[in-house]
């Protein structure tokens, strides 16, 4: 099952994530990048991520303005990064070091088009919320479908209309995925979640 575009919830912001077109992508950056919030959450992203070995290959989806590019390419990671806005991508691709290790998408995060078990890690920031409760769990199952070792990901989880349980997330858990961290970000309510796989190699 294939998807031309994602399906977002409808918000009072004019369509969720589907506004990040024209200057919302190319202001992204600079609404954020220098926030306290956006800076504690990155560090915790990174510190979840810090201890992967160097040829690594890692998932992005969305990658939006390719906030991680820079840590990734520090580390020595293979990247794939995905996002279903075009003028994003835009401003993901000026942010590559290093051509040869970095690939770029459009693409849905529900029916990623890539195969199974073939990442070491994906990260999923800032998306859950654009996304209803059953397309979070079937973004989530793709996640696992594709990953070897790890996965980050980000939810609101309480406290706000479009608020995403812990739980929505554990239930949809496959074998062999656990919960291995839950920390807090920039405030109690904001989670951010690495599942690890227990696979013995």
């Amino acid at each position: 099952m294939t998807f031309s575009h994602m399906h977002y919830i409808e918000t009072e912001d004019k369509g969720g994530a589907g506004k990040y077109h024209g200057a919302a992508a190319t202001g992204y950056d600079e609404k954020r990048g220098q926030s306290d919030k956006w800076l504690k959450e990155q560090a915790i992203i990174e510190g979840m991520l810090d201890d992967i070995q160097p040829g690594s290959w890692v998932l992005d989806v969305p990658c939006g303005t390719g906030r991680f590019f820079k840590f990734y390419h520090d580390k020595g990671f293979i990247v794939r990064g995905i996002d279903v806005s075009a003028d994003m991508l835009v401003q993901a691709a000026q942010k590559v070091i290093d051509p040869m290790k970095v690939r770029l998408g459009q693409a849905d995060a529900r029916a990623l088009p890539v195969q199974d078990k073939c990442v070491d890690a994906s990260v999923m920031v800032r998306l859950t919320r654009w996304l209803s409760p059953e397309d979070c769990q079937i973004a989530f199952k793709e996640l696992q479908r594709v990953s070897r070792d790890r996965i980050v990901i980000t939810a609101r989880v309480a406290n706000h209309a479009h608020a995403r349980p812990v739980e929505l997330f554990t239930d949809a858990l496959e074998p062999g995925w656990s919960l291995a961290k839950n920390e807090e970000g920039y405030a109690p309510e904001y989670r951010i979640l690495m599942f690890k796989h227990n696979a013995v190699a």
